[in-house]
């Protein structure tokens, strides 16, 4: 392995821990505006943090649109008639809801603040002595992104960022492995992805990358994830001592 592409939310960190209170404070500031207060307020948010698949308090939920965009059909259907038992009008609450959702990296940046992320640049040191070429690969925006890496204190050790506003076709097209291939003349077999979703993993298989590596960090879903990855790890933090990484170099 010469090269490792990590994506960002659910990988680097624990996904609900980071964006969950973030993310339930848009939701609720969505039904705000269209009217609802007290007890109904706070009902339609809790449905709606879990079908997102966050909660404020800092739990995962595997089927949330934001881990399973496959299952999102199903999703939506929820959502619609998640809206119509609350009296709401579907469409309308996607366009207020879904608008907060869409500004949370304005958010977020607040919310980072108080939180702490242990180990994580003492693993980016650890790749940089073994020679890794390091890309972060997301479909957040490369603001928050950055924004992020610099919080935790591993910016100068990435190499290589793709996001939303890069041009890229979404995970799990492999535009961006294959631009990660060309700019550092890497063979595909010498990459390793590192991601918590299937889609991270489909873009490691549709990329052919060497090593493919999943987290529980984000939906925590193992038995999907083990369908699709060579390892299977409960954080990011756990790959310090994997044995095809961090083989012995002669």
């Amino acid at each position: 392995m010469r090269g490792i592409i990590i994506d960002k939310d659910g990988t680097l960190f624990n996904y609900a821990y980071v964006w969950g209170p973030t993310v339930a404070k848009a939701i609720k500031a969505g039904f705000s505006e269209l009217g609802l207060k007290g007890e109904r307020l706070e009902k339609v948010t809790v449905r709606f943090e879990r079908l997102f698949g966050v909660d404020d308090k800092g739990n995962n939920y595997k089927n949330g649109i934001l881990f399973r965009p496959d299952l999102a059909v199903i999703t939506v259907i929820k959502m619609v008639f998640a809206a119509l038992a609350a009296g709401l009008n579907p469409f309308k609450v996607k366009e207020k809801v879904y608008s907060k959702i869409n500004d949370m990296g304005a958010l977020i940046k607040d919310d980072l603040d108080d939180k702490e992320f242990p180990g994580l640049k003492e693993l980016f040191m650890k790749l940089k002595a073994y020679d890794y070429v390091i890309g972060i690969v997301t479909n957040d925006s490369i603001y928050t992104t950055q924004l992020f890496l610099e919080k935790i204190g591993i910016d100068k050790y990435v190499d290589f960022i793709r996001g939303a506003e890069s041009g890229c076709a979404k995970k799990p097209s492999p535009q961006a492995f294959n631009e990660f291939l060309s700019e550092f003349s890497l063979r595909a077999e010498n990459v390793s992805v590192i991601g918590d979703t299937k889609s991270d993993m489909l873009f490691a298989k549709n990329g052919n990358a060497g090593y493919k590596i999943s987290v529980l960090t984000g939906s925590g879903d193992r038995k999907l994830l083990e369908k699709y990855s060579d390892v299977v790890y409960p954080t990011i933090l756990d790959i310090s001592s994997d044995p095809v990484l961090f083989e012995k170099r002669t």
